[in-house]
């Protein structure tokens, strides 16, 4: 059976009460049930990548386990980045950072999309 193509897109800051918590369970799900998982973060959603160095409510640590889980097409919305004076080395995991026109490419090409 052919793996599809889910495309995970995260674009609430994270603290919006368990929704950080249960989006990374659907990839960590998705991924287990050997499924091809990407996730693009835009908007306030680059906000989760974000290390606030708290234990408690840091979205950020959790998305450190997407390679575990073999996850490793992280997408960030460079405009949402530079529009938050945001930089990349500032993310808690790496990332690929796209332009609007590369993301409008990456959402053609899912056969999910899944928003948050």
């Amino acid at each position: 059976m052919t793996p599809r193509r889910f495309l995970f897109v995260v674009s609430h800051a994270p603290h919006r009460g368990a929704l950080a918590t249960e989006l990374l369970d659907e990839l960590l799900v998705g991924a287990v049930f050997e499924q091809k998982i990407s996730v693009l973060f835009t908007d306030d959603g680059v906000f989760q990548l974000i290390d606030s160095g708290q234990a408690r409510g840091n979205a950020a640590r959790g998305y450190l386990a997407l390679q575990t889980y073999d996850i490793t097409d992280v997408f960030v919305d460079g405009h949402a980045l530079k529009q938050r004076g945001l930089t990349e080395d500032l993310l808690a995991v790496p990332v690929r950072v796209l332009t609007r026109g590369a993301i409008r490419k990456l959402v053609a090409g899912q056969d999910v999309v899944v928003p948050d």
